[in-house]
């Protein structure tokens, strides 16, 4: 009688389980409708532009605000990041910081009220429930059958099963650890593309816009600007034609765009064009090697990058860190009801919920963080490396001119 009213308990638990589960599915798939929904296909038509002989400043500063008219347009122009809480995808401003340091008793109430909707919830959920079926399972089949139980009672379950978190704990710290690493390399390397750009483009304003060519000037300009985006497209396989054609002339836009690497190509056009300057003897050759110190960090920097993607976390400690997991999953159950004053079967589920959740939870965000480039707030970075590059040339326009 007992073991039915139990089996009765663990049907209830699994169902509101299941609906849970459905629930917050539906609710999550509900934001990626609307925020799929922003995104839709310009027409090329609208692209196109007829490029004047002799570029301006203005022209420049047209085609960037022409550039945010088509913010959600396309995946490239489009902002990513979770919109229900604190989020890394974005830049933070102070809002942001005071909102994320609040007192602990206003934090933990707020991260327990989005706990149902986290993204990293939602992806261990599956696992969870797994886990509690699993252990529904083996707590009726030791009430239900002698030779299990007697099997459980005499099995070193209950004393073995902490020889397992050593193990998982090294490896779930090992990965992390290093998927962390890579995350702040690769932010460190975005934050490098803006201080490098922004160097070159004062260079182009006042050794190449003002003394010698103003067309060449805004173009080594117009493809600094569009160059965070070209970066942003590569890492996240997004197409960056639009940007390239707005910012672009034609001829040029229509020759990176053949290219096969779009950030390397413009790399190589700037340099092009620092070397024909310095070959007619209009540049000199101390700014040509300031010209050519920095399009080397840029290389490096969009190396580090290419690096990260190509490479990522050995996949052994991916495998060997899910085969732990699932062993301790496995005899978590078993080692709970051979625990001697544990009876209570509400309270077994309980457990296994909890520990499924947390050790799960850190190796799948150790997965997520592993690939940093879906999670670092390239929108805003590379919206902030156009603005800075844009500022150059027009500080140079408002200046004082010297006497």
């Amino acid at each position: 009688m007992a073991s039915s009213k139990h089996y009765r308990l663990m049907c209830s638990i699994v169902a509101v389980g299941s609906l849970l589960f459905n629930l917050t599915i539906i609710e999550a798939a509900k934001d990626v409708v609307e925020s799929s929904a922003a995104v839709t296909k310009f027409p090329p038509s609208q692209r196109q532009k007829k490029w004047p002989q002799r570029d301006s400043i203005e022209d420049f500063l047209s085609d960037r605000r022409y550039l945010e008219t088509l913010v959600n347009t396309t995946d490239i122009l489009t902002k990513s990041h979770w919109k229900r809480d604190s989020s890394y995808t974005k830049s933070w401003t102070n809002e942001d910081w005071e909102r994320h340091q609040i007192k602990s008793i206003h934090r933990y109430t707020r991260h327990i009220q989005s706990w149902f909707s986290s993204p990293t919830f939602l992806s261990v959920l599956p696992t969870i429930l797994v886990s509690v079926l699993w252990a529904i399972t083996c707590m009726s089949a030791v009430s239900r059958f002698r030779s299990v139980e007697n099997f459980v009672n005499k099995a070193p379950f209950s004393t073995s099963i902490s020889s397992f978190t050593s193990p998982i704990s090294i490896l779930l710290a090992l990965k992390t650890n290093r998927a962390l690493n890579r995350l702040f390399e690769a932010r460190n390397m975005f934050g490098l593309f803006i201080r490098v750009s922004t160097s070159l483009s004062g260079l182009s304003v006042n050794y190449i816009y003002q003394p010698i060519d103003k067309n060449l000037g805004l173009l080594v300009g117009r493809y600094l600007a569009a160059y965070g985006w070209s970066m942003k497209g590569q890492l996240r396989g997004e197409d960056d034609s639009i940007v390239l054609e707005t910012l672009l002339p034609s001829t040029e836009s229509t020759w990176v765009l053949s290219q096969q690497d779009h950030p390397s190509a413009i790399v190589f056009r700037l340099r092009s064009i620092v070397a024909d300057l310095t070959k007619r003897g209009k540049l000199p050759n101390a700014i040509t090697k300031s010209f050519e110190d920095r399009l080397n960090e840029l290389e490096r920097a969009m190396g580090v990058c290419k690096r990260i993607k190509a490479s990522p976390i050995p996949p052994t400690f991916t495998r060997m860190t899910s085969r732990v997991l699932c062993m301790f999953l496995c005899f978590l159950p078993l080692a709970l009801v051979s625990t001697p004053g544990l009876k209570s079967p509400l309270a077994v589920l309980v457990i296994v919920t909890f520990l499924s959740y947390i050790f799960v939870g850190i190796d799948e965000i150790s997965v997520e963080v592993e690939n940093p480039f879906p999670l670092l707030p390239m929108f805003s970075l590379s919206s902030n490396l156009e603005q800075k590059v844009a500022d150059q040339f027009e500080s140079y326009q408002d200046m004082p001119k010297s006497r």
